[in-house]
């Protein structure tokens, strides 16, 4: 019974992720989100087939079915990504149903922000309001961390970012950060808590450094952030209370 509930997340997660694929794309748009899936070159109008997530796209071969446009790769990774987290977040939270409806509302903004910020280049305002109220209320009235430590870690995270970015633009004469990475911490704070957002901080800044540094062909080119804050924020989420743990035992041991 259990492995068919661990399907049955994995699946729903794999949907979402094609779901989110299309709000993350539509929103910054101004699209409407009622509408058919479509190819954006010929606007075919995807089948049933089709829009069953991974497998259409390995039906299709990457490809449009009506003019042969290839069919990026980001679409089955999202989904494949989201189906992977809500079944591990349910796996490790699944005595805590409260905390689970939190990390997944949290990786569904995640996910959004992340496709818009790969297309578009922005974090849309309206994502961010839509979230801010379902994970404030959780992080309020739940039981897993204090009210004040959730509000402490996003008004710690969105202070200390928008103190690195006045910064750049006085010193640097060019913006260091995007206003709505800015404003997306401050969600991440509510669900990090002050004690693990500035890990997930320096985190996805070591990603986006090796990234930028060893796999990215392009150096001039527009490096997204996103990925790395979805990234950092998952690792400081699950193992960064171990890994803050870990470093100050070993501090410790050599102090004394």
């Amino acid at each position: 019974m259990v492995y068919l509930i661990y399907a049955y997340i994995f699946v729903l997660g794999l949907f979402m992720g094609s779901f989110f694929n299309v709000v993350g794309i539509r929103i910054p748009n101004h699209e409407t989100l009622m509408g058919r899936s479509h190819c954006p070159v010929c606007d075919h109008k995807l089948g049933v087939l089709e829009l069953i997530p991974i497998v259409g796209y390995l039906w299709l071969r990457g490809k449009c079915k009506h003019c042969a446009t290839p069919i990026s790769l980001k679409y089955p990774l999202v989904e494949l990504i989201t189906g992977i987290l809500f079944l591990v977040s349910y796996m490790i939270l699944k005595e805590n149903m409260i905390e689970y409806i939190v990390i997944v509302i949290f990786i569904s903004l995640m996910t959004i922000v992340t496709v818009s910020d790969l297309y578009y280049k922005i974090v849309p305002d309206i994502i961010l309001l839509i979230f801010l109220v379902p994970l404030l209320l959780l992080r309020m009235f739940g039981d897993t961390m204090i009210w004040y430590e959730s509000l402490l870690g996003g008004a710690s995270a969105f202070l200390f970012l928008l103190a690195i970015a006045y910064y750049g633009r006085k010193r640097f004469k060019q913006e260091a950060l995007g206003g709505g990475d800015i404003k997306l911490y401050f969600l991440i704070g509510l669900v990090l808590g002050y004690d693990l957002v500035l890990f997930s901080l320096m985190v996805a800044a070591l990603l986006g450094i090796v990234y930028g540094l060893f796999v990215r062909q392009e150096k001039r080119s527009y490096l997204p952030f996103v990925p790395f804050i979805f990234a950092g924020s998952m690792i400081a989420y699950f193992v960064g209370d171990i890994v803050i743990e870990s470093y100050l035992q070993l501090i410790y041991s050599l102090i004394t």
